[in-house]
């Protein structure tokens, strides 16, 4: 069972809902654009509903992200977190995120733009 103090994820729609299907199971609060019904919604409105969730944000979308970070920084606004990844099968995301739900806590993460391939 996850600690308090766990990541909470919002999985971008190029990632499947399938993935947030199989980290709910073990115990981690994750949600999806396509269950938020946030398909049709630009990016920076999906990042501002992920941080007023303290939720962080798991994109394929490096270059708009990276770009919404450094906003975000100008405007003093706060995120909580940004997680960068590269397409890859549902077995190997979830193998990914499982690795960083269980080393990382929401500190580690706020603000903080990182590679989720660092936890191979």
């Amino acid at each position: 069972m996850p600690q308090h103090d766990v990541p909470r994820l919002y999985l971008d729609e190029h990632l499947s809902p399938r993935i947030a299907v199989q980290l709910r199971r073990y115990g981690f609060d994750v949600i999806s654009s396509q269950e938020r019904k946030m398909l049709s919604r630009n990016d920076r409105e999906q990042l501002i509903l992920a941080a007023s969730e303290q939720r962080v944000f798991v994109t394929c979308n490096f270059s708009d992200f990276i770009v919404l970070d450094e906003e975000f920084r100008k405007e003093n606004r706060i995120h909580w977190g940004i997680l960068l990844t590269t397409e890859e099968a549902i077995g190997i995301l979830l193998n990914r995120l499982l690795r960083l739900l269980n080393s990382l806590s929401v500190p580690d993460m706020k603000n903080q733009i990182r590679w989720l391939n660092e936890f191979r």
